[in-house]
């Protein structure tokens, strides 16, 4: 081989690795920016979204706004969120008696007080039980 044959082939090497490694960079560039690219439609479809369920939120609170002016709808609210009665209504109040554990709550006293009225009283009848308001 000559001298020049050998400066050839070196050359070409050499012009292929360059040719080789300047693929690979566009490659990569190419793949970060399409990456870059598929992360941005995920963000505005996201975006999209969030978008469309705050327009949901706002409509309803439009609704309830209207709602607002409404004065049978406020007394409804009143009625339901803060026990409030109209004039001359005379609140009702359902009390339970604490009292009245038969057992069932789980605790030693209770059980010993159920299995006491078991065993030692009967039970009143209907007649003796006093009147309850």
């Amino acid at each position: 081989m000559t001298e020049q044959e050998t400066r050839r082939r070196k050359g070409g090497r050499l012009y292929k690795m360059v040719l080789i490694l300047m693929v690979v960079l566009m490659a990569v560039v190419l793949g970060r920016q399409e990456y870059k690219i598929y992360r941005l439609h995920k963000e505005a479809e996201a975006t999209r979204q969030r978008v469309e369920e705050l327009q949901k939120v706002q409509a309803d609170l439009q609704a309830e706004r209207q709602r607002l002016y409404d004065p049978k709808y406020i007394e409804k609210l009143a009625r339901e969120d803060h026990n409030m009665v109209g004039k001359n209504e005379v609140p009702l109040f359902i009390v339970q008696d604490k009292r009245k554990n038969d057992g069932k709550d789980g605790s030693a006293a209770g059980a010993a007080a159920g299995e006491a009225a078991g065993k030692t009283a009967p039970s009143p009848s209907p007649a003796q039980t006093p009147a309850q308001n």
